[in-house]
């Protein structure tokens, strides 16, 4: 896995949102959950939306500058690389970096490209923790009910997927409002249960319990974030968001996460502290129970 080159204060690698960077087999193993980022630099399986190849080398890069705040907020955060390659080996690289990274008792949250990045590492998280709900911050629902037929996962139906396994008690979407969703085929009584506001408020059902939450950058208004692969008007404000995640960090067990859809363009790099930041406030250190 590669590492990160950013150094703004000369003190050695910097990671994702400014983690100390770690190789994985060199992880220590922690009493108590703190993050553990890795990333993705391929797409795996995209149908929707920009390539966003190099989209984790990105977002590593151009978060570093995090690292003050980030070694005072959350200390133990730590990456642990980059992985690269064919589609196929990168599902199984991610499977087996997330169950390394669950074993040494660390939360793994994972950057990559397409949305798809979130399907192994959320049935991983999923084997390890019984009764596991997946929350996914996203202006699409990604059920794909409103494509033709296809047995092949990738970004557009993924998490109809997710529902087929039967191991998540629950699938909730934050956000969604693109034209699909507004489709006959999802109705109120379909497999996913929607929460149209980017609110705490609407999130009351969730306290309390386990999950692996996953940001798809589109849930965000393109206003804010438009370097992603298929912007969406009206979307939420990064403030919406964090105040979501630090919601969830308070009244839910994270035990994995992961952020998606990013589009790589220098032009537009602030992308990468709204994402690392919403991320952080998901992640918040605490002392295990």
């Amino acid at each position: 896995m590669g590492e990160a080159r950013d150094d703004p204060a000369g003190a050695g690698l910097v990671g994702f949102g400014g983690a100390a960077v770690v190789p994985l087999d060199e992880l220590p193993r922690t009493a108590s959950p703190a993050a553990c980022f890795f990333g993705v630099d391929s797409d795996i399986s995209r149908r929707f939306g920009e390539n966003s190849d190099g989209a984790a080398t990105f977002v590593r890069h151009w978060s570093a500058r995090m690292q003050p705040w980030t070694r005072r907020h959350r200390p133990r955060a730590t990456d642990v690389g980059v992985l690269s390659g064919a589609a196929g080996d990168l599902v199984r690289s991610v499977s087996e970096v997330a169950s390394t990274v669950f074993a040494a008792g660390y939360v793994p949250v994972v950057v990559g490209g397409d949305h798809t990045v979130s399907y192994p590492v959320a049935v991983t998280a999923a084997k390890r923790h019984e009764d596991l709900t997946y929350v996914y911050l996203d202006a699409h629902l990604d059920l794909g009910f409103h494509l033709d037929d296809s047995d092949d996962v990738h970004n557009g139906n993924f998490v109809a997927a997710l529902v087929r396994s039967g191991a998540f008690r629950e699938i909730v979407n934050v956000g969604a409002r693109a034209w699909t969703t507004h489709d006959d085929v999802y109705g109120d009584d379909g497999p996913v249960t929607l929460v149209r506001d980017v609110d705490p408020a609407a999130l009351s059902a969730l306290r309390g319990r386990k999950v692996h939450v996953s940001l798809d950058v589109d849930v965000f208004d393109p206003v804010y974030v438009p370097n992603t692969g298929s912007r969406e008007p009206f979307g939420a404000s990064p403030e919406q968001v964090r105040h979501v995640m630090s919601w969830i960090a308070d009244h839910c067990t994270v035990v994995s996460a992961d952020v998606s859809e990013v589009l790589p363009d220098p032009a537009h790099r602030a992308t990468a502290e709204i994402a690392m930041r919403c991320v952080h406030e998901l992640v918040k250190e605490r002392q295990k129970q």
